[in-house]
């Protein structure tokens, strides 16, 4: 029996509409055009929804800073009926927690001289119970790389499900997206995020910390959609992961705390490999075969569920390095890429040296690609 697939759109608080907008975290003469078009100032929250088991409602925002005070100072309505609201603030996101013993259909914010509402949604564990799944974030890629991604999980690591959270392609559409996921075999859901991402910002002691939307999302995956979850997968499209003796689900699952991060190394298509270039051309090593950052399986029910999830760690996790893990790991992908970080790995120059069980393994899994002659 097909696995079903179902697509939803985020529902945000936008502040376009009033007079408050979020400060700057730039100077001056960091923000250009990139940064600009790519720094949330008018977002308030990215999602709203209704944890039954909680008797609470949860909401996911960006980091409020200036926004903190008029926030304060407003009124916070369910179906129109006061509430207190409290916050909890982590590097790039808050989470805020409202007391709702049956689900409100609307949150309501009003201050002085402005307001936004939204839906509240419900919490959609049902899906992802008890399942190993994919939790990825992506915007544009080809779709596939998409349909190779989650296929190469399901046949080597045991993916039986996957949370897509597309941040606003204008590629192709959120069903398309569904579709193309669909072939693979997986049950899927796919969350239609068009909201800013975040830019890299010069002039600051964390450049990262404007890339709201990312942390954010993983942890309203986490909240919402992935709390029954045997084991969660974080990874990108262009990240294959690889684990010996067991499926890194199987690594978190059994872990005492629920945790099994691991480290990726790079892979380049050969010479001869033609366009479009897909994860089955990367089996040649790079001239500088540096580590890549951490990622990481977690299960949701043990400990490390509690943990806020970022890109590369458990936030607020100590001694992280402590749990690395020697018998799992990804290859990463260089030219299964947009480019919109930056065009550089696309052209990574390429050693001699085939790594040939990955060569194999593609050719098995996904078809293979050309080897460099």
């Amino acid at each position: 029996m097909a696995e079903t697939v179902s697509v939803t759109e985020l529902t945000p608080a936008d502040l376009s509409e009033t007079p408050l907008l979020r400060d700057h975290m730039a100077p001056p003469e960091a923000r250009d055009a990139r940064y600009e078009a790519n720094y949330d100032r008018t977002t308030l929250w990215y999602d709203a929804f209704w944890r039954e088991d909680r008797s609470e409602v949860m909401v996911i925002a960006p980091l409020l800073l200036n926004l903190a005070r008029p926030l304060s100072q407003a009124r916070i309505l369910l179906d129109g009926r006061p509430v207190r609201l409290r916050r909890r603030r982590f590097q790039r996101h808050e989470i805020w927690r409202l007391p709702a013993p049956a689900r409100p259909e609307r949150l309501r914010v009003e201050g002085q001289g402005w307001a936004v509402e939204t839906a509240v949604g419900r919490a959609r564990p049902e899906r992802f119970a008890g399942r190993n799944v994919l939790l990825t974030i992506s915007r544009n890629n080809d779709l596939q790389w998409v349909r190779d991604y989650a296929l190469f999980h399901r046949k080597t690591q045991g993916a039986e499900a996957i949370l897509f959270i597309d941040n606003g392609s204008d590629a192709y559409a959120p069903g398309d997206i569904a579709r193309i996921i669909g072939e693979t075999g997986l049950a899927a859901h796919v969350i239609s995020a068009p909201v800013p991402y975040g830019p890299m910002i010069r002039g600051i002691s964390n450049p990262h910390r404007g890339k709201f939307f990312r942390s954010a999302m993983m942890n309203l995956a986490r909240l919402r959609y992935l709390y029954g979850a045997r084991a969660v997968l974080n990874s990108d499209i262009d990240e294959l992961i690889w684990s010996e003796g067991h499926s890194v689900f199987d690594m978190a699952a059994a872990h005492p705390i629920g945790f099994a991060p691991f480290r990726g190394r790079w892979r380049v298509p050969g010479p001869d490999a033609d366009p479009p270039l897909r994860h089955a051309d990367h089996f040649v090593l790079p001239e500088q075969n540096v580590a890549c950052p951490i990622k990481y399986a977690v299960a949701p029910g043990r400990l490390a569920g509690r943990f806020n999830w970022d890109v590369h760690r458990l936030e607020r996790l100590p001694f992280k390095h402590r749990f690395l893990r020697q018998d799992a790991g990804y290859w990463h992908c260089a030219a299964v890429s947009t480019g919109w970080k930056s065009g550089g790995r696309l052209t990574m120059p390429g050693s001699d040296d085939i790594d040939a069980p990955l060569k194999a393994l593609l050719e098995d899994v996904l078809g293979g690609g050309r080897a460099p002659s």
